[in-house]
């Protein structure tokens, strides 16, 4: 603690300090003080705080130009713009426009070397010393282009200096490398004239729906003025301020001898007279691809820098991203998902007229409310629960995804969240199995309305699993016209669990084939013994299942969740005859100078089960489009190729899935609603060859139409081998047990299901 005393002392040494002592301390301060600065300078001219371009940088700064993802045949899909911004030569710039930035923001800009030292001694004494604002604020054309290109960080109470600074020393760098023309043209690109308009080109056309070369003395004075304010000074919305503001720009190019008194008068008196023109954003097209395209190009970013050694970056460095998607198969795909699911909402919602699907389990609305981005805003702003629930409860006009098109309604925000909990999702995506190329790929209903991608999802996969069981248990020995009982058994080593079969059908025998084309879950599970539940999860996660698999006995019938798209490469290894692939949905990737840069690495796989497993997994999983549960896809919509699949229908059919295949495409569906809970009242309606399978006839039905993707469907499978036909010939093969069970085929003819043959499974 300091005492009287003490404060005393330090007084009176002070006192006793000679004035060579005085002299001596602020020597020693100011050589301090200057060091500081000197040091504090460096940091920031090497780049220290991060803003400072290097001298490599420097020479590879370009105007910002966003990236494009292009399809394989060559379709715009998407640009990475978070502006609307069009860029421009400087010989499409009007010299009365450059004559007028140089005149209003930096009048000795072709004399100084980025920094106008006479301008930074008129800030200190007119605007610091006398407190004059009007003065205006030093920077230099070059510096505010280091302020558009690189936005300015927060350094806490040095931010100004540090900024001010930084925006100094790279405004110089830039100054020593590119000439006056070349640092008016980055100018003009990357200039805010607010009203979204980014760069002159699209001020122009917001403005006076005009291109800037075409712009008069008179329109180009109103965008210069509006640089010192663009919102008091814009002339749609303030036109008396942004006149006088255009004619101060006029008066300050006169002085500047750029234009005569006469013209300034005779300027001056026109009036304002604006065009306004609505600037569109790029949509886009296949967007859930494109997200996906962009979440895989920042993994890309992480392992290839630019020349500078800094990362890429999509939105300013102009690469040209091209996919495998064909965006012609991605348009099937899309009218695939809208036609089924269309008829699939309308069935549902008169499912349940008489009640809402949540009303035995009302945590699913409750979470569904406190999910909703209004309910998160108004907590975050501490509104309580009582004001929450009236907003929700009030009625407000707002429009609505239909699949009739966008609706204007007036609801409430509750019934908003009712509206969109009661639908159904899906998913799609078509590659190809040996190079894994994405062909299509739909990851939701509506890219502008639901935003969550289905298709890397991960929900219960139902039956889509026991391929890998049979598969495992083929590899293990067990052969296609081995019989095994269809009988309910009770499992002690798996606490009693007794699987039940979805029909709830049991007795007789089924064949091992005959097993996986009626889907039957007492055989599978009998196979998962035979196979080994280790050997089924390595086997599964060897082609392609990346997912930890829960090492219970459900997961033979598909417990497991998983995602739409790890599903469908693991598929791929059936038609490539046990060698898996790795999908890919990047092709090239090029810079703004058309250098090719290295995309991603390729992958190679090995074969994981033998060739005869392969040749027997093919023949089975053709029986299940011919004979099985899945022959809706041959017959209902006329696909009599070599056609391999299989169905899936989670618990509570709150998922269906169908993955199928020929010899060079896999295709893959999904359907479900958002919560699990929602779904379908009965298996008649839910099942997955009633919800999902369209789906893909549907988009093989699009691609048998059109000659261009003949390849995707006439290609055939190899002939079996003579062990494989031998070992499927169980007619042939004498003293084999086998009793002629009777299956129903069902197809779907629109909204009713009906019986249409029995065939015998051995």
């Amino acid at each position: 603690m300091i005492t009287i005393k003490k404060l005393r002392q330090v007084t009176l040494k002070i006192k006793q300090l000679t004035k060579k002592d005085l002299i001596k301390f602020f020597k020693y301060s100011a050589l301090g003080g200057f060091v500081i600065f000197i040091l504090f300078f460096l940091a920031i001219y090497f780049g220290l705080f991060g803003r400072v371009p290097t001298y490599k940088e420097v020479k590879l700064f370009r105007n910002m130009e966003a990236s494009e993802v292009y399809s394989a045949d060559n379709v715009l899909l998407f640009r990475f713009d978070k502006e609307n911004r069009i860029n421009i030569l400087y010989d499409s710039i009007p010299t009365h426009l450059i004559n007028a930035l140089v005149a209003t923001e930096d009048a000795r800009f072709y004399e100084h070397n980025g920094v106008d030292v006479k301008s930074l001694f008129r800030v200190l004494v007119k605007t610091i010393i006398m407190g004059d604002k009007s003065s205006g604020g030093g920077s230099t054309i070059t510096q505010q282009l280091v302020k558009n290109y690189f936005p300015r960080k927060s350094y806490w109470f040095l931010s100004t200096p540090i900024n001010k600074l930084e925006e100094m020393v790279a405004a110089y760098k830039l100054e020593q490398h590119f000439t006056k023309e070349q640092l008016i043209e980055f100018y003009f690109n990357t200039v805010p004239f607010g009203d979204s308009a980014f760069g002159l080109e699209s001020a122009s056309q917001r403005f006076f729906s005009t291109h800037a070369s075409k712009l008069s003395i008179e329109q180009g004075a109103v965008l210069i003025g509006m640089l010192k304010a663009t919102y008091t000074y814009n002339p749609l919305k303030n036109p008396e301020k942004s006149r006088s503001r255009r004619n101060v720009v006029l008066l300050l190019m006169k002085e500047n001898n750029f234009i005569s008194q006469q013209q300034l008068d005779s300027i001056s008196n026109i009036p304002l007279v604006t065009e306004k023109k609505q600037l569109v954003r790029h949509v886009g097209k296949a967007r859930y691809f494109t997200e996906y395209v962009r979440l895989q190009m920042q993994e890309w970013q992480l392992t290839n820098k630019k020349p500078s050694g800094k990362s890429y970056d999509l939105y300013k460095d102009g690469l040209k991203i091209y996919t495998t998607l064909n965006y012609e198969m991605q348009q099937y795909a899309e009218q695939a998902v809208a036609k089924r699911l269309k008829h699939l909402q309308r069935e549902f919602e008169y499912q349940w007229r008489y009640e809402e699907p949540w009303s035995d389990v009302p945590v699913v609305l409750e979470n569904a409310i406190k999910s909703s981005r209004r309910y998160r805003l108004m907590k975050e702003q501490g509104a309580s629960e009582a004001t929450i629930k009236e907003v929700f409860d009030t009625k407000k006009p707002m429009k609505i995804f239909s699949w009739n098109g966008e609706k204007r309604v007036m609801m409430s925000p509750l019934d908003s969240v009712k509206h969109y909990l009661m639908h159904l999702h899906a998913s799609f995506i078509a590659l190809e199995p040996k190079s894994g190329h994405i062909k299509a790929y739909v990851g939701g209903i509506n890219d502008r309305y639901f935003h969550y991608d289905h298709v890397t999802t991960k929900r219960q996969v139902g039956s889509t699993f026991k391929p890998f069981v049979f598969a495992a248990a083929i590899e293990k020995g067990v052969q296609p016209c081995d019989m095994y009982p269809n009988t309910l058994i009770k499992y002690p080593q798996y606490e009693d669990w007794e699987p039940k079969n979805s029909d709830h059908i049991y007795g007789g025998e089924f064949s091992v084939w005959g097993a996986l084309a009626a889907s039957v879950n007492t055989v599978t599970v009998q196979l998962m013994e035979k196979a080994g539940l280790d050997n089924i999860i390595n086997l599964a996660k060897s082609m392609g299942i990346t997912t930890d698999l829960p090492k219970v006995a459900s997961l033979s019938l598909g417990t497991a969740e998983l995602s739409l798209l790890e599903m469908a490469r693991a598929y791929a290894t059936f038609p490539n005859y046990g060698i898996p692939t790795t999908e890919k949905s990047v092709l090239k990737i090029v810079d703004r100078e058309g250098n090719a840069l290295p995309t991603f690495p390729e992958k190679i796989h090995k074969e994981v089960y033998s060739q005869r497993t392969a040749e027997i997994m093919i023949e089975m999983l053709k029986k299940v489009v011919v004979n099985g549960i899945s022959a809706p896809l041959r017959y209902d919509f006329k696909l009599f190729y070599d056609l391999g699949g299989k169905t899936g229908t989670s618990q509570s059919h709150a998922d269906g899935w169908f993955i199928g295949f020929s010899s060079n495409l896999v295709t893959a569906a999904w359907v479900g609603a958002e919560n699990p809970s929602i779904h379908f009242k009965d298996m008649q309606y839910g099942q997955a060859s009633y919800t999902t399978l369209p789906i893909n006839g549907e988009f093989l039905r699009l691609l048998k139409n059109n000659p261009s993707f003949k390849y995707y469907l006439e290609g055939t499978f190899r002939a079996p081998s003579k062990e494989v036909q031998i070992l499927y010939n169980c007619l042939s093969r004498k003293n084999v047990p086998r009793k002629q069970l009777d299956t129903v085929q069902v197809v779907q003819k629109d909204s009713l299901i009906v019986d249409v043959k029995k065939d015998s499974l051995q």
